[in-house]
């Protein structure tokens, strides 16, 4: 898959709306629903996260979808959150694409019929049709 990274400025946009602080917000970062992070971030520990969008979707790369947070933060959400919806998807795929395998629908056909007997006598047209 693809992977659709952000540009410079959509990175420094993200930084710079952050006002310095983690931008992690609920449960899929490991806080409370609704609860924010609000982590120090020094220019060394800010990373931008892509969410809602994943990062493999197309239009994932724009600023309403960064996500300027801590180390922990974006730790938390790769590997609880990233990583196993990967990995589910891949599963669907492979799962999908397997049922599609021109192997497994060769069949050996139906078989042979028996052949049809002659009719005893010439079918006769009806007339009063």
């Amino acid at each position: 898959m693809a992977r659709h990274n952000f540009s410079a400025k959509v990175k420094r946009q993200a930084r710079e709306r952050s006002g310095g602080r983690c931008e992690a917000i609920g449960a899929v970062y490991g806080l409370r629903p609704g609860q924010r992070c609000n982590a120090s971030l020094d220019g060394k520990r800010v990373e931008i996260d892509h969410y809602p969008i994943p990062a493999t979707d197309e239009g994932s790369d724009v600023l309403d979808n960064a996500v300027a947070c801590c180390v922990a933060c974006h730790r938390f959400k790769t590997s609880g959150y990233d990583v196993p919806m990967q990995a589910k998807g891949k599963r669907l795929a492979d799962r999908h694409n397997g049922m599609r395998k021109p192997s497994q629908f060769k069949s050996a056909g139906f078989p042979k019929a028996q052949p049809q007997r002659s009719a005893s006598r010439p079918i006769q047209r009806r007339s009063d049709i």
